[in-house]
């Protein structure tokens, strides 16, 4: 353990995993040592990610305590309503992708957004990668059934929720920050503040259970899906997405790889683990979902990190670099376990 642990952290605030999270095999390897947060700099430590030798999961270790863990996130982005413009703020070009868009989405998920046209279902069927954007923005839901329940796990401050309270969900969140939380229930969404430990008393009461970006973040990822099969009726299925350690974008980009998210990405999985983790807590059917495009918001994202510069505003990509991502787009397109986010479904 280097200086900067020593001089940011409480013994007691630190643990050594010593197994892997995921499948508590004992063999693995350094894939990088005294890693600091550049992002969000004033995050304290240095870090080391180990790859398991076993299942090919990557993991930090040590790692702060479930109790400690909130200093990681003491100058991490804020969970306050995302700010849309309303419709007369909106250039006429803004003016035509908000109706087109509505009208998509309506079509495919139910909502009766307005102002809307149905000429967006023909353009998102002509316009396969847009189409596939306004699809994963929606989690892929199905059309709800009367009185269909869902869960978002970590929810932040609900902006999916309005959106699937809008198609005609009863939606319920879980969600571990107290301003999050604050911020969902003052517009009106039932929000439990806690992890989904907190539904311990629960069982088969949802019909669907989303995690966005969530799995990677936890300390026991195996207890969190065994949580999600008991919450899930017969027939209701899961849906998530998290990085993925086997990405393009992480083997050109290395430890300045945005998904590592030091160090707050406490587990890093590939798509093999993941889906055994899930078939291990009774998970059988389980999919991939269409690919969205990613490889140029990732790379340019990365190289910003890599260069020093804000991950949120990265700068234009070089043509060369440019040239690259979109290489990747294409391999992305048809190979799953290469994607920078693994994107799935899995039926109870």
């Amino acid at each position: 353990m280097g200086d900067g642990h020593l001089s940011a952290w409480h013994p007691e605030e630190l643990e050594s995993v010593g197994r892997c999270p995921v499948c508590a095999s004992t063999a693995h390897r350094p894939l990088y040592q005294n890693l600091r947060d550049k992002v969000y700099k004033g995050t304290p430590g240095e870090w080391d990610f180990y790859r398991c030798e076993a299942c090919g999961c990557g993991y930090f270790d040590p790692r702060p305590t479930p109790q400690a863990v909130g200093k990681l996130y003491a100058e991490y982005y804020t969970h306050s309503a995302q700010s849309i413009p309303e419709y007369h703020q909106l250039s006429i070009a803004g003016k035509l992708r908000r109706i087109l868009g509505n009208g998509y989405r309506n079509y495919r998920f139910g909502t009766n957004d307005r102002p809307s046209s149905r000429l967006g279902v023909l353009v998102a069927w002509l316009m396969p990668r847009y189409r596939a954007l306004l699809d994963a923005g929606g989690r892929h839901l199905p059309k709800a059934k009367p009185n269909a329940r869902l869960l978002d796990v970590g929810c932040g401050s609900g902006d999916f929720m309005l959106l699937a309270q809008r198609a005609g969900w009863q939606c319920v969140g879980v969600e571990p920050d107290p301003e999050a939380v604050k911020v969902a229930r003052q517009r009106g969404l039932s929000v439990i503040e806690g992890d989904i430990n907190t539904l311990h008393h629960q069982s088969e009461a949802y019909d669907g259970i989303t995690l966005n970006h969530v799995i990677e973040h936890v300390h026991h990822p195996q207890a969190v899906f065994s949580d999600c099969y008991r919450l899930l009726r017969k027939g209701g299925w899961l849906w998530l997405e998290t990085p993925n350690l086997d990405s393009q974008g992480h083997a050109r980009f290395g430890a300045d790889w945005v998904g590592l998210d030091i160090p707050r990405h406490l587990v890093v999985f590939t798509y093999h683990t993941l889906t055994s983790l899930l078939q291990q807590v009774g998970f059988q059917r389980i999919e991939p979902l269409p690919y969205y495009p990613l490889c140029e918001r990732v790379y340019a994202m990365s190289y910003a990190i890599a260069t020093g510069q804000s991950p949120h505003h990265p700068p234009p990509l070089s043509p060369e670099l440019l040239a690259e991502a979109r290489r990747a787009e294409r391999v992305a397109q048809y190979d799953v376990p290469r994607r920078e986010f693994i994107m799935l479904r899995a039926w109870k």
